[in-house]
């Protein structure tokens, strides 16, 4: 029923109802309140005052006593005053109101004079002499090298005023007089469940009055670094051979020598986490100095390291990289170690015909913190997807329509092209935009077991209001039914994600999702492409073992500690699909030594939770000569390495003297094939502009 047919039949039910026919002749007759408020004053004018009130409220005014009315008045009256009843009760309550007042007053003096150990005296053996200011505060503590100058009393009547005396302090008074009984002057203790060392932690706590700690010596000792026993790091080495001094000055390892035992070995848990490269890169420029120093070089290696040789489907494998490090001095060499996981793609599985859906960002900043990275995951998804898959764009403007349809593998530059036409732009239409998206995602074929996921991406969720929710219900709702798998992406932070709830409109229908992470993105989108669950493995570690004979010095970049107590930088995250780690080292090898350079293991648990394990070894010939000849992932690493620091003005970066310019020269000369890379931005991020 329409809001105007309501109205009227709800006008014609109140018109048949039955009133009586002198309602309106008795609505006339009702008083206005000027004629009631005179009708008061003439009541009020014939109330009779005696002539006595005015004295007896002067008289209860300044008279301490109460004032009662006289017999004949009492009796005369009907009842008792109002004002005498005011006046007792309030009388009552003001006596309530002192008692408990004293009560209080006289509780919390009992407490204080019970904490104040400055006013109980230090009485002597005989109970009447008294230590002077000059003697030794610290007798009562028998501390070594003290001579006590009074013991307790074996009368507690001395103590505090009988009043005053506390059952407690009765009982510690008796145990004094039964150790001085048995010929012990000194005081030990004061309990017999106390310690019986008197400078224990609990003994202090208790009993030693509020000020300074009189036991701690006035010369400070070095600070000692406390290790947890239930987390070692393994590649903190412990020995005198490694210079952790160096490590926590400088917050990078330094060159060791494998010629000693002891760091003959390298032990990493290595993960893939992202966070400090995506809170730097995707943020305005120039880039914040506390979120550059806070970032890890390892997360950038990470997020950069996705120029590997892809391992298969379902496995974490090793992948080594060699060659000259173009930013140190001559004769040093790079050694890359990365974990790539491989797809998760069933390899037989029915084609995926997806349609990805995103508002234009406002501005440039928005370009930069939420379309960007969703740009790159965009660009690596079209590699991923099988001969049969298809992918639509569908760009929800002020006029909605679709960039590019039915994208394969094999239109890779066209969907890259489509990707760089989106500019910022402040005109969007999210309501018609996601009718228009669900429209298209209907017409791509869906018999049989083929999938057709819908993503719609934006950060305009909220702004939908409770109209626009009600007419898109039905239509998502019906979209569903079809078989349409919806997936609705807020671009925001992830920590805001329990402040943004999902609109009433996709309530119950579809996935809601709040994250701005381009790692997430990926998750999201390989997931949607393969259809399973994206993990591969987890709790990686990789073990390096150098041959002396063959190496010098080498050093670890990255993985430093975040503090004293040398916690594990990278946590024992989950390899999801297509995702990598790299370990970074910079080594130098004698002129003659063994082919044999480092043997390097990988273990982890697998996504079923069995454990795995690979081992490959580097040899002398896997080091390229020049920095052309180097494989892609190395001059990724490099490139990335580098830029972070110059960024932070690391040590080795000061002493070798190195620019922005000598930067910017070894990035021209990178190779053509990585530049056309779907991952490319990741790396053009870094490079000088």
């Amino acid at each position: 029923m329409n809001p105007s047919d309501y109205e009227f039949e709800l006008d014609r039910q109140l018109r048949d109802v039955p009133v009586p026919a002198d309602l309106a002749a008795r609505l006339k007759s009702i008083p206005e309140a000027a004629a009631i408020d005179a009708a008061l004053d003439r009541e009020l004018s014939t109330v009779e005052i005696p002539e006595s009130l005015v004295e007896q409220l002067h008289q209860i005014a300044t008279t301490p006593t109460p004032v009662t009315r006289r017999t004949t008045e009492r009796a005369g009256s009907s009842g008792r005053s109002p004002l005498a009843w005011v006046v007792g009760v309030w009388a009552n309550a003001a006596a309530i109101l002192a008692a408990f007042g004293i009560g209080w007053a006289f509780h919390s003096q009992w407490n204080s004079n019970l904490a104040q150990t400055t006013n109980v005296p230090d009485l002597s053996s005989s109970g009447t002499q008294v230590n002077s200011p000059a003697e030794p505060q610290l007798a009562w503590l028998d501390l070594p090298g003290a001579t006590p100058q009074a013991t307790l009393s074996a009368s507690p009547a001395n103590w505090v005023e009988p009043e005053l005396r506390s059952p407690k302090l009765a009982s510690l008074a008796q145990f004094n007089s039964a150790k001085s009984a048995k010929g012990m002057n000194a005081l030990h203790s004061l309990s017999e469940e106390l310690p019986e060392d008197l400078l224990s932690n609990t003994f202090l706590m208790r009993w030693q009055p509020l000020g300074a700690n009189p036991t701690v010596a006035s010369t400070h000792g070095l600070p000692r670094i406390l290790i947890p026993s239930g987390s070692p790091v393994s590649y903190f080495p412990e020995t005198k051979e490694y210079d952790r001094d160096f490590l926590l000055r400088e917050s990078e390892h330094p060159f060791t020598s494998p010629q000693q035992p002891s760091v003959r070995s390298t032990s990493v848990k290595v993960s893939p986490a992202q966070e400090s490269f995506e809170n730097v890169v995707f943020s305005n420029k120039p880039w914040p100095q506390e979120l550059i120093e806070n970032a890890r070089a390892e997360q950038w290696l990470a997020a950069t390291g996705k120029f590997y040789v892809p391992a298969q489907s379902g496995q974490l494998e090793l992948r080594t990289a060699a060659g000259p490090a173009v930013f140190a001095r001559s004769g040093t060499q790079m050694l890359q170690v990365g974990i790539v996981a491989g797809s998760a793609d069933p390899v037989n599985r029915s084609p995926v015909h997806m349609t990805v859906a995103i508002t234009p960002p406002e501005s440039e900043q928005q370009a930069l913190q939420t379309w960007l990275p969703l740009k790159i995951a965009l660009r690596e998804t079209i590699e991923r997807l099988q001969p049969h898959d298809t992918i639509t764009l569908v760009v929800m403007s002020e006029f909605p329509f679709v960039l590019i349809e039915d994208a394969t593998s094999a239109h890779r530059e066209e969907w890259f092209a489509a990707l760089d036409q989106i500019a910022p732009n402040n005109t969007a239409n999210l309501a018609e935009g996601i009718r228009f998206a669900a429209a298209t995602a209907l017409t791509k074929p869906g018999f049989g077991d083929i999938r057709r996921p819908l993503l719609v991406f934006s950060d305009r969720f909220p702004a939908l209001d409770r109209a626009t929710n009600r007419q898109l219900r039905p239509l998502i709702k019906n979209a569903a039914q079809q078989g349409i798998d919806l997936t609705w992406v807020q671009l925001e932070n992830e920590s805001y994600a329990s402040l943004v709830p999902a609109p009433e409109g996709f309530q119950g229908v579809g996935q809601w999702v709040v994250s701005d992470s381009l790692r997430r993105f990926s998750h999201l989108l390989d997931h949607e492409v393969s259809g399973v669950s994206t993990l591969i493995g987890s709790h990686a570690r990789v073990d390096v073992r150098w041959n002396a004979k063959s190496v010098q010095q080498y050093r670890l970049i990255g993985y430093q500690p975040l503090g004293g107590d040398f916690v594990a930088t990278s946590d024992l995250g989950q390899f999801h699909a297509n995702e990598s780690a790299t370990l970074l080292f910079e080594v130098v090898l004698p002129e003659e030594g063994p082919n044999d350079v480092a043997t390097i293991e990988l273990s982890w648990q697998d996504a079923h939770g069995k454990h795995r394990k690979s081992t490959q070894k580097v040899s002398r010939l896997q080091f390229a000569s020049s920095w052309q000849a180097s494989p892609l992932s190395l001059q990724a690493a490099q490139i990335t390495q580098q830029a972070l620091a110059l960024q932070q003005n690391s040590y080795f970066s000061r002493r070798r003297g190195n620019t922005r310019d000598e930067l910017k020269a070894w990035s021209s000369a990178l190779s053509s094939a990585l530049k056309q890379h779907a991952s490319f931005p990741r790396l053009k991020l870094l490079l000088p502009d």
